[in-house]
């Protein structure tokens, strides 16, 4: 045999009579309960997530997440968080890995890596601080997820990004890629001129936008709360979880301004305005369309 050919020249020396290996003195003997092995489990899902705010003004803060199964990728995503701090972009990130990491089948063990632990810990927290909402989603999910199977449960790994480690490094990658200096918000209305190309912004010589309303403050008022879509409408009241109520007149719900604009005919004549004159012209024959009710008592 090979070994007997071999055996001479082997210099690995063996203790059969260690103190560490006597039969009840072994680690094991006295600290099973220290010792983990993570070995793969098909149940786990692992979640790669990160957040990006950009140096430049221009650009947005953004968001990734990549779910992995096993060795598979099994989806990806990254979108734009809007204009906020790095640790509301990193909650913004976790908050959706886990709700895609929840609704993955064969799933009891969501692992979530992450290089904010203060976010991670924010994640579950559901007390008043910046960026309440996405925990309070996130708590939602978990807790759903949950009680569906007492097995369930997540853990949280810190994974620093200069170390652009595995899957945590290709979601760094993938979030640095997004990148859109269009930030409107969520509610901006666009609106193009004439040849079709989108209206910006100018204050030379009134610029498009003052002089559609140049003779009547109030007018342009109410059409700077329609684009902006900051007026006393339902959809203005949900965002901002105002006791009003959110649904239009004519029962749609929820009246926002496009639907103000382009689809009610309860109390706006028919009107589709597609230009900044037709807006105007919109408030000139609509008095009542994004304003505020006056107080009977003449009050405010």
């Amino acid at each position: 045999m090979e070994v007997d050919k071999c055996i001479h020249t082997l210099t690995e020396s063996f203790k059969p009579f260690a103190p560490e290996a006597r039969p009840g003195d072994w680690l094991l003997d006295h600290y099973a309960d220290r010792l983990h092995f993570d070995e793969a489990n098909p149940l786990t899902v692992l979640a790669a997530t990160d957040g990006s705010v950009p140096q430049s003004n221009q650009y947005q803060a953004a968001l990734a997440v990549i779910i992995y199964k096993g060795h598979c990728e099994l989806e990806r995503t990254h979108y734009v968080s809007g204009r906020v701090t790095a640790p509301d972009a990193e909650l913004n990130a976790i908050l959706c890995a886990v709700r895609l990491a929840v609704k993955q089948a064969n799933c009891q063990h969501i692992m979530v890596f992450t290089d904010s632990m203060g976010s991670a810990h924010r994640a579950v927290d559901p007390s008043v601080h910046s960026g309440q909402a996405f925990s309070l989603s996130v708590c939602r999910a978990l807790q759903e997820w949950f009680e569906a199977d007492d097995l369930c449960h997540i853990t949280f790994v810190y994974a620093p990004s200069a170390l652009r480690w595995d899957i945590h490094g290709e979601a760094h990658k993938y979030v640095t890629e997004l990148k859109d200096p269009t930030y409107q918000g969520s509610e901006f209305l666009e609106l193009q001129q004439p040849d079709r190309r989108l209206i910006q912004p100018s204050y030379l010589n009134g610029g498009p936008w003052l002089s559609t309303s140049r003779h009547s403050i109030t007018e342009f008022a109410r059409v700077c709360r329609c684009i902006t879509g900051h007026a006393p409408i339902g959809a203005y009241y949900r965002r901002f979880k105002i006791n009003e109520p959110h649904g239009c007149t004519c029962r749609a719900a929820p009246q926002s301004h496009q639907h103000v604009l382009f689809r009610c005919h309860d109390q706006y004549s028919v009107h589709y305005p597609r230009f900044l004159r037709d807006i105007a012209s919109f408030m000139k024959y609509n008095p009542t369309a994004f304003g505020f009710n006056r107080d009977p008592l003449g009050v405010g």
